[in-house]
């Protein structure tokens, strides 16, 4: 029986604020960590930040850092996207349906004769 590997998963990223802050929150502005996009690969996912020259991935409050062949892959993948400027804006309120109108009809008694 021959079995042929699959081969490597690739790198996913989006890069621009709307697809960090689906995994993690803003960083204040002394904060080393800075917040690129989101990442993936297969199961691993999370906001795509540089700490240093290194890429981690970013869940929450936790850093996970990548390894050596990961962060090549993902300098190759970041090095061409553009960061997506669109700005997040909240859907607009429902409007107000009108009350319902409920036409009663007035019951007609007949008179006694």
């Amino acid at each position: 029986m021959n079995i042929q590997p699959k081969s490597k998963p690739r790198w996913s990223v989006r890069l621009g604020p709307i697809e960090w802050a689906r995994h993690t929150y803003e960083r204040p502005a002394e904060d080393p960590l800075q917040l690129l996009g989101s990442a993936r690969r297969g199961l691993q996912s999370g906001a795509l930040a540089k700490l240093g020259d290194e890429f981690v991935l970013v869940v929450g409050d936790h850093v996970t850092p990548l390894s050596h062949s990961d962060n090549k892959d993902l300098a190759a993948a970041t090095a061409h996207l553009k960061p997506i400027e669109r700005q997040y804006e909240p859907p607009a309120p429902p409007r107000a349906a009108a009350p319902p109108v409920i036409i009663i009809k007035r019951r007609r008694i007949p008179a006694p004769h």
